[in-house]
C-alpha cells in the first residue's frame, strides 16, 4: 500500500513563506522544515526530540551551531541543512505516514489562564500585577470598587506559582508543572500580608475556595493616623 503525504506535499508546493512548519507523524512524532515554494529540497528541517534521522547522505548536514542558537524556539531535537524532500517524505512513510490530525498541539494553559478563568466563573475580578521579573494576580476585598486594588488602602489577596526547582520562581506566566505550589497571600491594606494557603500544582480548586471563603468574610481595613 502506498502511503500519501498531503501535508508534506501541500507545504512544499506552496512553502512555508520562510518560517518553520511543522508535520505531525503517525507515531506521534514531529518535524518541522523551512522550504521554498516548488522546491525539491527543504533548506532546513527539525526532527522534535525522539525522532531520528537516517543514517543517508541526505542527512548529513547536521548543523549544531543553528541548535544552539535557536534553542529557545525549538528545545530538543536535530536540525539538518539542505534535506532532499524525498528524503523527508521517506522518513514520513517510514514512521507511519502522517497523523490524520495535522492542528498544531495548543500550548500549555498560563497559570494566570487557569486562575482567572476559575475565578471569573465564581464572579471574581482578577487583576495581573509585576515587579522585577515576578508576575501575580491580585484579588481586591472590596470587589465593587472599579480598577487595579489600592493595595496599601484595603485587603486583598495575591495569587501566584512558587518554585524554588532552580532558584526561587513567582510567576503567573507558564503553566503549572509538579513541584509548583499555588501561593496565596493575604493582606491587610498596610503591606502586612500572611500566608492564606498553599497547595501543589494540582489542587487549585482548594485555592479558589479560600479565595472565595475570605471574600465573604468581613475584613477591617486598618485606621492610619498622622
Amino acid at each position: 500500500m502506498t502511503i500519501s503525504t498531503p501535508r508534506l506535499d501541500s507545504l512544499t508546493a506552496g512553502g512555508t513563506n520562510e518560517v518553520f512548519d511543522g508535520i505531525r507523524l503517525a507515531d506521534g512524532h514531529v518535524l518541522a522544515l523551512k522550504v521554498y515554494p516548488g522546491a525539491e529540497t527543504a533548506e532546513e528541517v527539525f526532527l522534535y526530540a525522539g525522532l531520528t534521522a537516517p543514517d543517508t547522505e541526505a542527512w548529513v548536514s547536521e548543523d549544531q551551531w543553528e541548535v544552539w542558537l535557536t534553542g529557545g524556539e525549538f528545545g530538543d531535537g536535530s536540525l539538518y541543512l539542505d534535506v532532499p524532500v524525498e528524503a523527508v517524505r521517506d522518513l514520513i512513510v517510514q514512521h507511519g505516514g502522517e497523523h490524520e490530525n495535522q492542528e498544531p498541539p495548543k500550548a500549555p494553559e498560563t497559570a494566570e489562564t487557569i486562575a482567572t478563568r476559575a475565578l471569573t466563573e465564581r464572579g471574581i475580578t482578577v487583576h495581573r500585577d509585576d515587579d522585577a521579573g515576578n508576575t501575580w494576580l491580585v484579588i481586591g476585598h472590596n470587589q465593587t470598587r472599579k480598577g487595579f486594588p489600592r493595595m496599601l488602602a484595603e485587603p486583598y489577596v495575591v495569587l501566584y506559582l512558587y518554585s524554588d526547582a532552580d532558584e526561587e520562581e513567582i510567576t503567573v506566566d507558564r503553566a503549572p508543572e509538579p513541584g509548583d505550589e499555588w501561593t496565596v497571600l493575604a493582606g491587610d491594606g498596610t503591606g502586612a500580608e500572611r500566608e492564606l494557603i498553599t497547595r501543589p500544582a494540582d489542587q487549585f480548586a482548594d485555592c479558589v475556595e479560600a479565595i472565595t471563603a475570605w471574600l465573604v468574610a468581613p475584613q477591617v481595613t486598618p485606621s492610619r493616623t498622622e
